[in-house]
């Protein structure tokens, strides 16, 4: 068992609560393999087709970037890698590939989906530890941090960490939130479209668009909080991710990652759909065709700057 100090082990904690209690839920994390789950809400975890949507594009822009920039059949360290599922799909694509954690239970049921996994052509090679960065021994033609370095005060020197175990030709990849790049401008637009959702009864909180419809302040009211939600990576009545969730911003973190690697490439993601499929309700193959139509808007909408991201990809190598 990993040894961590007390601020490293609140993190430890609390991912060990999430992951059992979602797997008890019948939650099964694997982006081939996921099941529907009523246990979430509005992610994007509770339908296999907004998996897909969401999480499976973007491990493809991820595959897409590494196999451009450094090629296929590579090394890879998946730092922070949570209950594996992006490590799994790397390994899919034929690369040998660690993943660690901090969160033993996260790592018990990466370990469990491996087990199981039915997808074997072309598989290259998969191991989790719980492990710190700091104990991985060996070099790495890819880090990849997925969605970890916003935990992290100083982000700037968990990437040296990685860099430092980079073979000379090795790239640093990520994949991170950007909540500091959103405006209320995007924030209406989401709260329009739950609305008119909740409206025609198709959005899981059905009196929204009674309560929205009141008038010009309780539109705003509600813009506000969707606005506070997708900043802050949560509803005002939730908890956080974590005791250290959204210590950095993106810029915070894009700043970092330039700093410690020469830039390949950077990519906008996502805007606001990890937050919003899941909260669709109706006849499953309604449900689906709306998701697809609302995830077209958010891609051209991004691409064509009426929406701001909240995600970017970034690829960068080892300096010389």
């Amino acid at each position: 068992m990993t040894t961590l100090d007390s601020h490293l082990k609140a993190e430890a904690d609390e991912f060990n609560k999430r992951i059992e209690d979602r797997t008890r839920a019948g939650y099964i994390p694997d982006i081939r393999r996921a099941v529907k789950c009523d246990y979430f809400y509005k992610s994007f975890w509770r339908d296999p087709h907004f998996v897909d949507l969401f999480l499976g594009r973007t491990v493809a822009a991820l595959q897409d970037m590494l196999h451009k920039h450094r090629g296929r059949s590579l090394r890879m360290l998946d730092v922070g890698c949570g209950a594996g599922y992006i490590s799994l799909e790397f390994a899919r694509a034929g690369h040998h590939v660690l993943g660690i954690d901090i969160s033993d239970s996260c790592i018990t049921a990466a370990k469990k989906c491996a087990a199981e996994n039915p997808f074997l052509d072309g598989f290259g090679s998969l191991r989790y530890e719980v492990s710190t960065i700091e104990q991985v021994s060996g070099t790495f033609d890819c880090i990849l941090y997925s969605g970890v370095l916003h935990h992290l005060e100083d982000p700037g020197a968990f990437i040296k960490q990685g860099v430092e175990l980079l073979a000379p030709s090795g790239v640093v990849m990520c994949d991170e939130v950007c909540h500091d790049r959103w405006r209320p401008q995007d924030a209406a637009q989401v709260a329009l479209l739950r609305s008119l959702l909740a409206v025609t009864g198709h959005w899981y909180e059905p009196n929204l668009g009674a309560e929205v419809s009141a008038g010009d302040k309780q539109l705003a009211t509600y813009i506000d909080e969707v606005m506070f939600e997708y900043a802050n990576e949560q509803d005002r009545s939730e908890g956080g991710q974590s005791p250290n969730d959204n210590s950095s911003n993106g810029q915070q973190i894009l700043d970092a990652l330039r700093a410690q690697t020469q830039e390949l490439e950077h990519r906008d993601g996502a805007s606001f759909i990890y937050r919003f499929l899941g909260g669709l309700r109706g006849p499953d193959a309604l449900v689906r065709k709306m998701a697809d139509l609302i995830a077209l808007y958010e891609r051209h909408a991004v691409a064509s700057g009426y929406l701001r991201p909240n995600h970017f990809f970034f690829i960068g190598k080892k300096r010389a």
